[in-house]
This record gives structure tokens, sequence and C-alpha cells, in this order.
């Protein structure tokens, strides 16, 4: 057959020498039968991402880290670069899981190369050497359902002891071998430290499995297995060789929350404490809370915990004494800000002047008093507008009055 676009790298490398014929098409890669080394395997095509129909990438892809800072901070703006880290990523994730897998002992097929975006890996073929079929395209008997059930629970625990959660196991990706139960397609596993959904993929994909068992065994009970499996593995005490009872009850203790409310606050009086050391000023959240749970006598006096400086308050008002009136009566009743306090248009807002400050000395009388009187002044800068050839303008002038000493 013609030999496609993204198999013709591996024939210059050497790789493969023939290709058969397309095996299948999944919903994210095309499966091709060659020829390499002189054995038939399996050569994995990859379909760019507009092609494929995978649904909710997103909850598999958490957690998942690439070796370049730079290639995972693109990955996260979603930039140019970083969709082709993401797909480069998406690609390789089944090469690393199936070595990993292979090497702790799970059936998976063995891998062989990855070249261009292309997996090469084993042929899992039937008792009559023909490609294996999925298990899904096979009837039993309740009793070699139940066998395989069991076997392929066992599989899923040692995944789980490598750390990976298949993400969508189901009898359509479980091939029958002439060893037994393949499991296969591995793209979209997840880590089980590193994922949130890591407990709930593993759930589905044992509930899965048992759809398959209630195909041919009816009245085969639903046990929690992958409830089980986890809270061992929560433990670390899950094994490959753990055999599970399918007997588990989830934990009754009720969460005190009092307790965990207990310890926020001490940390929060903690921080304080220490703020108070280094003499900086408290957060305005701590005060807050400091002051909720007070109660609302000591509301006000929370709001004005913090130091401010005449910028923040406007000047004189922050200068002022306060008393309870200010804070709140004596029943809890919320503060009043005093009532700001303009000065009249008549007093003079600037420093006395030179010339009075020399008139007296330290020890005799200050000024009597200072007022201001409205006059037409010449402007700068103009020669005509009044009767005297010049614009004039009325402004108001300081006259200082100074009293002479007796």
């Amino acid at each position: 057959m013609r030999i496609p676009d993204a198999l013709a790298p591996l024939f210059d490398y050497g790789l493969v020498e023939e290709v058969v014929r397309p095996l299948m098409s999944g919903k994210e890669a095309q499966i091709y039968l060659v020829v390499a080394g002189g054995t038939e395997c399996v050569a994995k095509v990859y379909k760019e991402a507009e092609n494929r129909t995978f649904k909710h990438r997103a909850e598999y892809t958490e957690g998942r880290k690439v070796r370049s800072s730079r290639d995972q901070r693109a990955m996260g703006k979603r930039s140019k670069h970083g969709r082709a880290q993401d797909e480069a990523a998406w690609r390789s994730t089944e090469v690393d899981v199936i070595q990993r897998l292979h090497a702790a002992g799970v059936r998976v097929p063995v891998p062989m190369h990855f070249v261009e975006g292309v997996f090469l890996m084993e042929l899992v073929t039937d008792r009559a050497g023909h490609p294996a079929p999925r298990l899904a395209d096979l009837g039993f008997e309740a009793e070699a359902a139940q066998a395989i059930f069991d076997r392929l629970i066992g599989e899923v625990a040692k995944m789980l002891c490598a750390g990976v959660v298949h993400g969508d196991l189901s009898d359509f990706n479980v091939l029958v071998g002439t060893d037994g139960p393949v499991i296969i397609d591995f793209p979209q596993a997840v880590g089980a430290g590193e994922n949130a959904n890591a407990r709930k993929l593993l759930v589905r994909d044992v509930d899965n499995l048992h759809r398959f068992l209630a195909r041919f065994s009816p009245t085969a009970r639903r046990l929690p297995y992958a409830e089980e499996m986890w809270d061992l593995f929560e433990q670390n005490a899950l094994t490959p060789d753990t055999r599970l009872t399918g007997r588990y009850r989830p934990a009754q203790r009720r969460a005190h929350t009092s307790e965990v409310l207990g310890l926020i606050r001490e940390a929060d009086d903690d921080e304080r404490k220490r703020r108070d050391a280094l003499g900086r000023p408290a957060h305005h959240g701590a005060a807050r809370d400091r002051a909720s749970r007070q109660g609302p006598a000591h509301r006000g006096a929370a709001r004005h915990e913090t130091p401010r400086g005449p910028a923040h308050h406007g000047g004189a008002r922050h200068e002022a004494p306060r008393g309870p009136a200010h804070h709140g009566g004596p029943h809890g009743a919320p503060a009043q800000p005093p009532p700001r306090r303009e000065p009249p248009r008549h007093e003079a807002s600037r420093p006395e002047r030179p010339e009075a400050q020399h008139q007296h000395g330290a020890g005799d009388a200050p000024p009597a008093r200072s007022r201001s009187r409205t006059e037409d002044v010449p402007a700068r800068g103009s020669r005509a507008g009044g009767p005297d050839g010049q614009r004039r303008v009325r402004r108001q002038v300081e006259v200082i009055v100074v009293r002479k000493p007796q």
C-alpha cells in the first residue's frame, strides 16, 4: 500500500520495511500494521488536535509537567509555542506511561520506538496469530467473564502501585491475547499523586469493568474495589501482590471545624504579635476579624487600630482627642465620625510676616489680631482696563495689627 506521510521518516531511518495495512482508527490515533526488523508490529500515528474527538481533555492534563520551565509557562499561556509543546506532551505521555507500566509488570504492549510522533510497539495476537480482538467484541460464559474481570482488577491495582490511573479504561481498551487481557491506549493516563481527579477516574474505570462483567453475569454485585485500593494507596499499604477483598467502609469521623477555626485564630494572633514586635501596623483584615470576635462594642476601635498619618486622615482631624462618643456609646452603638470643621474665610492661613516677628521679642506680647480687607490692586502684566490705564482686580489683603508694648 501507499506509504502514509507520517510513516515516511521511519522508512528513512530504516526502522520500518513495509506497511501491511491499516489496522484500526480510534478517536485520537490511526493504527497501522507494519513490518519492522522482519516482525509484524504496530505503528500508532497520533491525529492532530483538531481531528481528535477526545472530550474534557483538561481533566486529564492537570498536574502534567515538562522539564523546561519556559515551555511550561508557554503551555499555561496557551501561546502558539505552548500549544505545540502541549500537543507534543500529549503524544509522549503514552510512551512514558507504557514504559513505566511495562517495567512494573503490568500487561501492556511492549514498547519499541517513538520517532517523529509515531509509536512502534508490540502486535498483540490471538492463538491463531492474528491481531487480538477487543474485549468488547467477544462473548463469554459467566465464569470466564469473572476470571477476566478479576485479572483486570489486579492489573489496575498494579498500575496504581506505579502511580498511574488509566482514566479511560473499558472493555474497548482491552485486547484479549494468547496470554490473557492486555490494556492499551494511555494518552489520557493521569498521575495518581499529581491529578486531583485521579480517585474519581479510578472509580469510573472499575465501574466500566463491572459493567462488562454484568453483561455476562447479571447477578454479580458491584464491590468497592476502587475505593478499597485507593484507601490502601493513600496509606502506602498497596502492593502489586495485595489481594483485594471488596470490603470497604468510608471513614465515619466527623470534621471538627471549631478546631480548624481555632488554629486559624491562633495563627492570626501570632502574626499580629510578630508585627507588633517589629513595629509594623496590623493587617486590616486581622483587625476586623479580632473586632468581630470581641463584639460590636469594640468594632469602632478596630477600625481606628491602625495608625495613619495626616495625609490619610486630613490634617488636624486625626489629632483631635477621642472620647466615648467617638468610639461608640456604652451600649455598643456604632461610632460616628466627628463633624468636619471648615476654617472661616476671613481667617488668615499664612504664617505671620517677618516684620511682625521682628517688632516683638520672645517676652513681648504677640500681635493682637490679624484681619483682612478687600482692595482693588493693579493686575500684573496689564496696562489697560482701569481709570488710570491699568486693569485692576479685587482680592483679599491681609492686615496684621501689632500692639505696642506697654
